[in-house]
C-alpha cells in the first residue's frame, strides 16, 4: 500500500487532534502530500513544528472553520493550486457538543442544537459540495467522513449529537449513488476511541463507561480508526462506496 500513496495527494480535516492527527501522519509516513485544516491554530501549529523537514515539505496547513463554506472552497482551491491536484478527502472535523452525555434532550438549548449541527450536518454539507464538483477531485477520488457508533443507534442524554450523525450518515450514502463513476463517498463508525475529546467527557461525565461493554472489551486507538480510513482513501477499497464501516469493537454487532 505504500507505493500506492506516494504523491498522492489528501485534504484532511480535523487534522490537529484524534482521529484526524493519527490519519495525517500516517499518510505523510505512506508518502502522501496532505492538506491539514483545522479550527485549532495552536494545536495546528503543534503538528506542523513536530514534523521533520521532508514531511513538511509535502504539507500545507490551514486554520479553516468547515461550518464556514467560503472558507471550505477556498482551502480546498488552495490545496489543489498548490499540490496540483486533490485524490482523497477525509473530513474529522465534528463535536460532542457542550453536554454529551449528561443533558436529556428536554435540557437541552436551541443554542447547543445548532452549535452540533452546524459544525456535524452543515460542515459535512460544505466539504461535500465542495469537493464533489465535477472535475474538481481526481478520476476514482474518495471520501471519507468520519460518523459514530451513534450514527446507527440512539444516545441517551446525547439526543442531538445522535441525530446529526444519523443525519451525517444519510448524507455519505445519497452523495455516493449520485458520484458513484468518478469518486467513492464512505463514513467510518467509530466506537468508544480514545482521543482528547473522550478523555474530556471522560472527566466531565461520572457515569461514562470508561471501558466499553463490547465483544473487544477496550478502547479503540485514533490509530485504528487512521487504518481503516487510509483503506478507503486506498485502490484497496475500489469497489467501495457509500459503506458505514464500523471501527467500534463490535459495539454495533
Amino acid at each position: 500500500m505504500v507505493a500506492q500513496f506516494i504523491n498522492r495527494v489528501c485534504f484532511v480535516t480535523g487534522a490537529a487532534s484524534g482521529m484526524g492527527l493519527a490519519t495525517a501522519k500516517t499518510l505523510l509516513a505512506l508518502g502522501a502530500k496532505v492538506a491539514l485544516c483545522d479550527i485549532n491554530g495552536v494545536s495546528l501549529e503543534q503538528v506542523i513544528g513536530g514534523l521533520d523537514s521532508e514531511q513538511k515539505n509535502r504539507t500545507l496547513a490551514q486554520v479553516v472553520d468547515v461550518t464556514d463554506r467560503v472558507a471550505v472552497r477556498n482551502f480546498l482551491a488552495r490545496a489543489k493550486s498548490h499540490f496540483g491536484k486533490l485524490d482523497g478527502v477525509a473530513n474529522f472535523a465534528g463535536t460532542g457538543g457542550h453536554g454529551l452525555g449528561s443533558e436529556p434532550i428536554w435540557a437541552t438549548s436551541a443554542e447547543e442544537y445548532d452549535f452540533i449541527l452546524d459544525l456535524n450536518v452543515k460542515g459535512l454539507f460544505n466539504i461535500l459540495t465542495e469537493a464533489l464538483r465535477p472535475g474538481f477531485l481526481t478520476q476514482g477520488a474518495s471520501v471519507v467522513h468520519v460518523g459514530s457508533m451513534f450514527s446507527l443507534q440512539g444516545f441517551k442524554n446525547g439526543a442531538v449529537f445522535a441525530a446529526s450523525k444519523h443525519a451525517a450518515l444519510g448524507m455519505v450514502r445519497s452523495a455516493s449513488k449520485e458520484t458513484g463513476d468518478r469518486v467513492r463517498v464512505n463514513c467510518i463508525l467509530p466506537g468508544v476511541i480514545d482521543t482528547p475529546m473522550h478523555r474530556a467527557n471522560l472527566a466531565r461525565v461520572k457515569d461514562f463507561t470508561p471501558t466499553p461493554i463490547t465483544p473487544i472489551p477496550r478502547s479503540g486507538s485514533a490509530q485504528e480508526v487512521a487504518e481503516v480510513t487510509i483503506f478507503l482513501l486506498s485502490d484497496e477499497s475500489s469497489f467501495v462506496t457509500g459503506a458505514a464501516w464500523s471501527v467500534d469493537g463490535g459495539a454495533n454487532a
